[in-house]
């Protein structure tokens, strides 16, 4: 992916932000800079490398928020996952608990999508998102569900990155997060 800040003559880049928990996580490209802030996107058609950074300029940034993100839809597939991961654990046991003749295929996907549905508000609990407000529209980014220490340290670093990036040079930013 080619995010490559091209800066403007006498703009000085305070902060590169590039956050990349896993493999299968989209990874985070964010970029503050005396002029302007650079927002990471990615053009629907393009012949080669469809990635760039949006700039933004700093007079023409409305709100910069982090901001708690809602777990009720997480909460509601954990459930989800839950009752199916239950009932299914059940309905594939149900001819060897009855000692019924013949081979039984038994799978482990039913009890994994269970035991998953626990582990789904925990992920969920405490997450926070980056929303920018400006001009030209709105950007917000979702950081990917975590359950692991580590990689909710690391997504706790980068808001605290663009905290710092964005007072420093004078953008106010509303944080929702306890200090």
């Amino acid at each position: 992916m080619a995010y490559e800040i091209v800066p403007e003559q006498g703009e000085e880049v305070q902060a590169r932000i590039e956050l990349n928990l896993s493999k299968k996580a989209q990874p985070f490209f964010f970029a503050v800079s005396n002029r302007a802030i650079y927002i990471a996107r990615k053009k629907l058609v393009a012949m080669t490398d469809p990635y760039y950074f949006q700039r933004v300029p700093l007079n023409q940034l409305r709100h910069v928020a982090i901001k708690r993100l809602r777990p009720y839809a997480l909460w509601l597939l954990a459930c989800l996952m839950i009752v199916i991961g239950l009932f299914t654990t059940i309905w594939m046991m149900e001819p060897v608990l009855r000692n019924e003749p013949g081979t039984h295929r038994l799978s482990g996907w039913p009890i994994a999508v269970f035991v998953c549905g626990f582990l789904v508000p925990i992920a969920a609990k405490g997450r926070f998102g980056l929303e920018i407000w400006f001009n030209g529209g709105k950007y917000s980014w979702k950081p990917p569900l975590v359950v692991d220490r580590a990689s909710k340290q690391k997504i706790a670093e980068t808001f605290q990155t663009i905290i710092e990036a964005c007072n420093k040079v004078g953008v106010s930013i509303s944080d929702k997060r306890a200090k």
